[in-house]
């Protein structure tokens, strides 16, 4: 049953702790922040420093009534004590009438050695609270009430009177402790608005300067929210000498540093496949001359008589041709997962299969050429129209056992693939005629069930036992021409962005 109970308790407990985290605001400005630290700071200086004058201030106050009191029963106790000895009643009467005659003495009275009233003028205290055998000035507080009922508090000051060393009597004065209460509950109510006072303009003042030392804190801020945004040319223009001047420059810094990479990594995508450049830039740490086996698909896709083309035309008709069917050749490329591997002069190399997982990068890969083929041939029709000479594909298509990686040296490098099958891929390219697409039987015989290809003739590759067997693509079959066809009215829809090739020459 305790436990039982103890479970509930602990239960109850972290659920009012639940809810008091949520009730607290995620997100408290640091102007709040330091307005409240400087406000309580100040809050406890002023409190401090009005206690400490209160105190002092009723001290004062307290001390003067005491020295007033003791000097008033003293100077009457000397007087009084000649008349005490003589029994002039008319002399000890003058003295307590005149003494009385103070607003600040509510009574006096002299009495002999023995407690006998002789003479008194107000307030009395009972005889009985007197200390007449005290050898100095002695005080002693009482009260008496009010007519409305409230009490008052009184200090009497008893002086023993004197005369020649001997003791005849003594000689009390009377004066009212309330007034001195009041005069020091006064000073402590103008001392406490006061520090109330100082405390309110304390804290705006806090506010107000910590919202200026915080302003800069929010630029930095909101820039900072800016670079997160993608805002890469967002600076703070603020100068200062100070710490804050120092963060903001090296922001500033930084801003111009994430700029330029950026500015370098979108001229970088544009020299290589934007897959590539991810991989290198997110592994900077790790580009280093190495290769890996991968089974993977080359595609070679060759402008026809190009040669004798460029020579009817300037270099930037050449250039503006180049950028335009390379951008086609590049969208196409991604529709169907590849990498635009490398532009070799007028021959684009592709690669399915090779950054990203793919199991059917044979079958996309002849896919992106049927593709190819067709764009060409519908942009053949316009061109025709126009009065400008066509632009005829010839590729060849391998797949096959390849290595992968950063390839070439210390200094220069490249993300490509090498070995038989990209050999071979390229040969089929250079022996295709325009606007046809050659693969090997081997890749027919994988994808016989999805394309459409009739076989051509055999070919004898030196360093080969075998002649390969070539088969020559004419399209793919029903079931995939819907993505064909929509991909191709993408095509042709979009106009081509001009990009820089990279362009090698043939080996």
């Amino acid at each position: 049953m305790i436990t039982k109970a103890k479970g509930i308790l602990r239960h109850a407990a972290n659920g009012l702790q639940v809810r008091l985290v949520q009730l607290l605001p995620r997100h408290i400005p640091i102007a709040f922040k330091l307005a409240l630290v400087m406000t309580l700071l100040l809050v406890l200086g002023m409190a401090s420093l009005g206690l400490f004058i209160s105190n002092n201030q009723n001290q004062l106050i307290r001390t003067q009534l005491h020295d007033f009191g003791n000097t008033m029963a003293s100077q009457l106790a000397k007087l009084a004590s000649e008349p005490i000895l003589s029994e002039d009643s008319l002399n000890l009467r003058m003295l307590t009438t005149n003494l009385g005659q103070d607003e600040k003495i509510l009574g006096a009275a002299i009495y002999t050695l023995d407690g006998e009233l002789l003479s008194a003028s107000g307030l009395q205290p009972a005889p009985t609270d007197m200390p007449f055998d005290a050898a100095g000035v002695v005080s002693r507080p009482w009260f008496r009430h009010m007519a409305d009922g409230s009490p008052e508090r009184l200090i009497s000051f008893t002086a023993p009177a004197t005369y020649q060393d001997v003791r005849v009597g003594s000689a009390v004065v009377t004066l009212s402790a309330s007034q001195m209460d009041q005069a020091a509950s006064k000073a402590h109510d103008a001392i406490v608005y006061a520090t109330l006072a100082m405390t309110v303009l304390a804290s705006l003042l806090a506010y107000w300067l910590s919202r200026r030392l915080s302003l800069p804190i929010h630029h930095l801020m909101e820039a900072t929210q800016a670079i997160g945004r993608g805002d890469l040319a967002t600076r703070i223009e603020q100068q200062r000498n100070d710490e804050l001047g120092y963060l903001f420059e090296g922001f500033n810094n930084m801003a111009a540093g994430l700029l330029k990479k950026s500015q370098v990594e979108q001229v970088f995508s544009r020299y290589v496949s934007k897959n590539v450049a991810d991989k290198v830039l997110a592994n900077l740490d790790e580009v280093r001359l190495v290769d890996r086996p991968i089974e993977a698909t080359v595609l070679f896709a060759d402008i026809t008589g190009f040669t004798a083309m460029s020579e009817k035309l300037q270099p930037s008709q050449v250039s503006a041709l180049l950028n335009e069917y390379f951008s086609y050749i590049s969208r196409a490329c991604a529709m169907y997962g590849g990498v635009v591997d490398k532009f070799i002069g007028d021959c684009a190399m592709l690669v399915f299969g090779v950054l990203d997982d793919d199991s059917d990068h044979a079958f996309n890969a002849v896919s992106c050429a049927v593709l190819i083929q067709q764009l060409a041939a519908q942009l053949n029709r316009q061109r025709r129209a126009d009065g400008r000479p066509e632009i005829h594909f010839r590729i060849g298509i391998n797949c096959g056992a390849m290595l992968a990686g950063n390839l070439g040296s210390d200094e220069r490098m490249e993300y490509t693939v090498v070995g038989d099958a990209v050999n071979l891929a390229s040969r089929l390219c250079s022996e295709a005629q325009p606007d046809q697409t050659i693969i090997r039987k081997q890749l027919f015989t994988t994808l016989e069930a999805r394309i459409i290809a009739q076989a051509e003739r055999t070919l004898a590759i030196r360093g080969k036992t075998a002649p390969v067997g070539l088969y020559s693509v004419q399209d793919i079959h029903h079931q995939d021409q819907p993505l064909l066809q929509a991909n191709l009215q993408k095509l042709l829809n979009t106009q081509p962005q001009q990009r820089t090739p990279q362009v090698a020459e043939h080996v």
